[in-house]
């Protein structure tokens, strides 16, 4: 797992994903975040419950240890929305077996900005997952206003719930990742950490 996107103290957000709570609920444990997880729908909402994962640093930010997790294809589409330091953040997962994780960054003024580094998503790519969003582009292209209101317009036009989780946190029930898990990460992140410095310094 990589986490490259770093988001700032105030970040808010939530992923939706397109599986059972339970499901959900096991994936989570599976993990290296304590999350709610709440039914919406056809979508469970997973939140950070607490700022900090359960991992070492440099993978111990709850937001962005969360956003950049895969997620397996029985539990796609899964769309994340973030707001952090003033930025939209649009994570994507589509169904099948090569939907790989898209990224899509916003910024006041200027619109949708590159992020190097990550795989960019299209407008099309956030209408698959939903099966709405008639007009999306069009509010993505606007570069008016800030992120809270750029998220609820995009929650708004592809149909998403979820506004008041986001803007208050969630209230399901607690899950947490198994020690066993997180032990398991950290013994492999630390050595990948290992290795890249012996190649380093050959």
């Amino acid at each position: 797992m990589s986490a490259p996107w770093q988001p700032a103290a105030d970040t808010r957000g939530l992923l939706l994903v397109g599986g059972a709570p339970a499901t959900v609920a096991a994936w989570v444990r599976r993990g290296l975040v304590a999350c709610h997880v709440q039914p919406l729908g056809r979508w469970t909402a997973v939140v950070p419950a607490e700022p900090r994962s359960r991992a070492q640093p440099p993978y111990d930010d709850a937001v962005s240890v969360l956003a950049a997790r895969p997620v397996p294809h029985r539990m796609r589409p899964t769309i994340g929305l973030f707001a952090s330091a003033g930025r939209a953040v649009l994570t994507v997962q589509p169904r099948g077996w090569r939907g790989g994780q898209r990224w899509l960054v916003w910024e006041p003024g200027r619109g949708v900005i590159g992020a190097p580094g990550l795989v960019p998503a299209r407008p099309a790519d956030l209408v698959r997952a939903t099966g709405s969003g008639r007009g999306i582009g069009a509010v993505l292209g606007d570069p008016a206003g800030d992120a809270d209101r750029l998220v609820a317009r995009v929650m708004e036009v592809l149909g998403l719930p979820g506004a008041d989780v986001l803007r208050t946190g969630g209230t399901g029930p607690v899950v947490t990742p198994s020690p066993k898990a997180v032990s398991r990460f950290d013994a492999r992140a630390t050595e990948d950490a290992r290795h890249r410095a012996e190649l380093e310094e050959g």
